[in-house]
């Protein structure tokens, strides 16, 4: 097995990462090779709109014809068995990063031609297992915001050109080392750390499951 896995924070060093990892350790421990990549260290820019990838010469190519810092990650995506994205969730939706790279990914791969019974064909001839991480720090009563209807969004296109997505839903992230040293009377210091302390290691052996699962055959 192959995978990739994808850090869609723009902290290289928090949560988001963290689970990640956790996430690696568990393909690897279960026999996959994993590649781990940090999104906001490249250069990219989400679709361009340039539809040269649904010409119809292009009709067997599901990769971006864009050329920056995101072609060669995608072609080892498309060359994977499976492909695990985390990012936070910033005002109820995925970081900008994640946004860009789904829509390169997805766009290229998927087409405006439909088979009899009305679904879109994709250009992807094998399945690729997928899974979306989502940390928030808001807790789980909270994030009406972050609804599941809104957050499925790209999952359901996932599961559409790639096959079944996962998802693995994180609550409560403690955003600060220090709470007082910024802007807030929202959240409760102590109730953070205690979260950090006795949520987030179950959230990260989660994560850790996630990479066992996706990895298996």
């Amino acid at each position: 097995m192959r995978v990739i896995v994808l850090n869609a924070s723009p902290r290289k060093k928090a949560n988001t990462a963290e689970l990640c990892k956790q996430v690696v350790k568990g393909a690897e421990d279960n026999g996959a090779e994993v590649e781990y990549i940090d999104l906001y260290s490249y250069d990219f820019k989400g679709c361009m709109s340039c539809f040269a990838c649904h010409l119809k010469k292009n009709k067997e190519n599901p990769l971006c014809y864009w050329r920056d810092d995101l072609k060669e990650i995608l072609k080892k995506c498309l060359k994977a068995d499976a492909i695990v994205i985390g990012t936070p969730i910033y005002y109820g939706s995925i970081t900008s990063s994640a946004q860009a790279f789904l829509e390169r990914l997805l766009f290229a791969a998927d087409t405006y031609l439909l088979d009899e019974e009305g679904n879109r064909i994709s250009k992807i001839k094998k399945e690729i297992k997928t899974a979306m991480i989502y940390t928030m720090n808001v807790t789980e009563e909270m994030s009406y915001f972050n609804g599941e209807d809104q957050l499925a969004i790209m999952r359901g296109y996932l599961t559409n050109i790639f096959g079944e997505c996962e998802a693995l839903y994180v609550y409560d992230t403690k955003q600060f080392k220090q709470y007082s040293a910024y802007l807030n009377n929202m959240f409760d210091p102590e109730l953070k750390d205690q979260s950090n302390k006795t949520q987030f290691p179950k959230d990260l052996k989660r994560a850790y499951e996630l990479g066992r699962k996706i990895s298996g055959e």
